[in-house]
């Protein structure tokens, strides 16, 4: 509740954060945007993200280093409100179906819940991804 109350907070509109989504956020996310993020398989993704007007922008994270991959140092994050094992670095997710690494505009409420682990700084490398 107060975490909601805080994201909520015009003074931290724009914010990059981290955080994860379970299984069940996954699901809908992929289905909202008719693509695979792996719901199938995993338990939880962990993605940078921020909110901006009536916009939730999400660039989501894998451990899998691809060619043309791009990293995310996570050691630019605060890590200390969520129980998940990070690596050091991390890679944007390539997704497959849309062939591509994005960031992705999503309704402000369409997902609500998800783990919010603490903010990141000198992350506006992700902004230069292409947004759908």
């Amino acid at each position: 509740m107060i975490k909601s109350l805080i994201l909520e907070r015009k003074e931290f509109e724009g914010r990059r954060f981290l955080g994860i989504f379970n299984q069940n956020h996954l699901r809908i996310l992929e289905e909202y945007l008719k693509t695979d993020f792996g719901s199938h398989k995993r338990k939880s993704r962990p993605f940078v993200g921020y909110y901006f007007g009536k916009w939730f922008y999400v660039c989501l994270l894998t451990t899998l280093e691809r060619d043309q991959t791009k990293r995310v140092d996570l050691n630019l994050c605060d890590k200390k409100g969520c129980n998940f094992n990070f690596q050091k670095t991390s890679y944007i997710f390539y997704d497959r179906k849309n062939k591509g690494f994005y960031l992705y505009q999503l309704p402000k409420d369409l997902i609500k819940g998800y783990s919010f682990c603490g903010y990141c700084k000198d992350l506006e490398h992700i902004d230069k991804l292409q947004a759908i």
